[in-house]
């Protein structure tokens, strides 16, 4: 068995996505991928930075961190920075908005990068819908989803200056992905918690009901768990079952 698939390393990883990056001329992009990197940078320190790999993706990088003390330093001191780096930006600098998406898991090496489910997930959390409404509403210059195994292990972990209740629950629905994750819009927390919401499954409207219905072409009887009365049709239709993911 190759080296990489037995030895898979437990790592944090880090997606950041520049949004609108394909609307741009190949000059403004290579600027643009300049400025993602710069910030990148000045948000780890080069001291963290230097202890983490990287893997480049054109309008994206994909920062993994394979130990624990990087994931902690992440929350606390990385994305806060970020957010404000990406704020002081000069208006002649190119426009940096990233969605950034954190997740964590089994992550594999061979000759061509990094790979594997987790890998996989980071990128599906950062495709999503719910992530690209929150960056297109929000006042601030990020929008952040973490995956529920994230959120339990970090988020809810009493770390320095995260507060757990500007994460908000959303469903996540991406090719073969379903499941749940956790939002946040570090300058714009209404922002989060109104796409949230917006977010949630309803019953659309038309839609097959749910639970049980009775009609009766006369009157109904009700004596224990028996209903009995003239034409009487009683239809119980099954809740829908989730795909994935805890709730």
């Amino acid at each position: 068995m190759p080296a990489y698939l037995a030895h898979p390393e437990h790592s944090h990883l880090l997606l950041a996505d520049v949004e609108g990056f394909g609307s741009r001329s190949d000059r403004e992009q290579l600027d643009t991928r300049e400025g993602l990197y710069g910030e990148l940078r000045a948000a780890f320190t080069d001291e963290l930075w230097g202890s983490c790999a990287h893997e480049d993706r054109g309008d994206a990088v994909l920062v993994v961190m394979r130990h624990a003390w990087l994931a902690h330093a992440l929350f606390t001191d990385v994305l806060p920075r970020l957010e404000h780096g990406l704020g002081q930006r000069r208006r002649t600098d190119p426009l940096l908005r990233l969605r950034l998406s954190v997740h964590a898991g089994p992550v594999h090496t061979d000759d061509h990068g990094f790979a594997g489910n987790a890998v996989n997930l980071v990128f599906r959390l950062n495709e999503g819908r719910v992530l690209r409404q929150a960056l297109g509403e929000a006042r601030s210059d990020t929008a952040l989803l973490v995956s529920d195994t994230v959120h339990e292990t970090g988020v809810r972990a009493g770390l320095p200056g995260v507060d757990p209740t500007r994460f908000h629950s959303v469903p996540v629905s991406v090719k073969e992905t379903q499941g749940r994750a956790w939002l946040h819009v570090a300058g714009d927390p209404e922002c989060a918690r109104r796409v949230a919401e917006e977010a949630q499954p309803r019953a659309a409207d038309g839609a097959e009901p749910r639970g049980v219905s009775m009609r009766a072409g006369g009157d109904i009887r009700l004596d224990g768990s028996v209903i009995s009365g003239g034409d009487t049709t009683v239809t119980m239709t099954p809740p829908p079952r989730w795909g994935g993911g805890r709730r």
